[in-house]
């Protein structure tokens, strides 16, 4: 999300768009929320420690006993001591193993939930920059670091006012504690303990709630982008609109001249009759139905007739025909079946002229 810090928040007004938040994901670039990971991860631990935090005492009292006892005889040599050392440490990672197992699935599964699994090896990559006391010192001035300072401070108050809460509440318990026996004063202090911690992790859990959704409130501004950022990226996905214009317009000069090329192969040209000209042909036997071979308007419109009139194709005037057949009909296209009437009583007109020229 660092990417977003050299910008100016004001020009960056712009949702961001599809392309962008791929690029992001692809970068690794989702709200993540320490906080979030942090409690979860303590909340984990106390679980474990209370549900195994008898069996695990006991197992150390054992421990402790077998190598007190060890460790006092007369005939303790190298090899007792190298012994008791690793039941020791073997009795203490028996009873951390659990624990420390539960807190990194956890972890992971914090991680997976809040930002998805994602494997990134340019991550792995020492990033130089990132060793530069400058960008240091400006990383522990922004935003960010202020945000981070502001919450760990807000942590430590919150502990530390739940602290003197409860123990100012307890103080009645406290005197009363001199003349109680061991066992007594053991229970009380850790329920008190017990209140303490349930408090603190009450209050980190609507920390981390509110970290979660700050997180994902920068994250969405970090990604905003400014008008300019938008135009530049739909002109290289899209390509320049002027060239596409250009391209455009080559491809509709192109495809007049074609049409115009038709032209001396129509059999009539129907007109509105100023404004519009469209010119069709008809095989039998090759065509279901009579094809449009050009069409034009304005100036394309006088250039089709000035062809046919050049080339002896007869020009027929029809405005509702001419103005239908160039709204609905493209070139290349037969015509379609509710004009075949209007259109098959001209071509009978024009084949009967023809007729009768050849027999005179």
């Amino acid at each position: 999300m660092a990417e977003g810090a050299d910008k100016d928040p004001a020009t960056q007004t712009e949702e961001p768009t599809p392309k962008k938040l791929e690029e992001a994901l692809k970068e690794g670039q989702t709200p993540r929320s320490v906080e979030v990971t942090s409690t979860a991860i303590l909340l984990t631990a106390l679980c474990v420690m209370s549900q195994r935090g008898d069996a695990a005492v006991g197992s150390l009292r054992i421990m402790m006993r077998d190598n007190l006892l060890r460790v006092t005889r007369a005939d303790l040599t190298q090899a007792d001591v190298h012994e008791v050392l690793q039941g020791i440490v073997g009795a203490g990672f028996a009873v951390l193993a659990p624990i420390m197992a539960a807190t990194v699935i956890v972890a992971l599964v914090s991680g997976v939930a809040q930002g998805g699994l994602r494997l990134l090896p340019k991550k792995l990559i020492p990033d130089p920059s990132k060793a530069s006391p400058a960008k240091g010192l400006k990383r522990i001035f922004s935003r960010r670091g202020l945000v981070e300072l502001l919450k760990s401070i807000v942590k430590i108050a919150l502990v530390g006012w739940i602290t003197f809460t409860l123990i100012r509440s307890g103080q009645d318990q406290i005197g009363a504690l001199v003349s109680s026996h061991p066992r007594e004063i053991m229970m009380i202090i850790g329920g008190e303990i017990q209140q303490l911690v349930a408090w603190a992790l009450a209050a980190l859990i609507v920390l981390a709630g509110a970290d979660y959704g700050f997180q994902r409130w920068e994250h969405a501004q970090s990604l905003k982008m400014s008008k300019s950022e938008v135009k530049d990226e739909r002109r290289q996905s899209e390509g320049d609109p002027e060239i596409r214009q250009r391209r455009k317009g080559a491809y509709l000069e192109l495809t007049r001249n074609r049409s115009l090329a038709e032209v001396p192969t129509a059999d009539v040209v129907i007109t509105n009759p100023v404004h519009v000209a469209v010119a069709l042909r008809y095989a039998s036997g090759q065509m279901g139905a009579p094809r449009v071979v050009a069409k034009g308007a304005e100036h394309m419109a006088a250039r089709i007739k000035e062809i046919a009139r050049s080339n002896g194709v007869p020009i027929v005037e029809r405005r509702a025909l001419a103005r239908a057949l160039f709204r609905t009909v493209e070139i290349g296209q037969e015509i379609p079946a509710e004009l075949y009437r209007a259109v098959a009583e001209i071509l009978a007109y024009i084949y009967g002229l023809q007729a009768a020229r050849r027999a005179g």
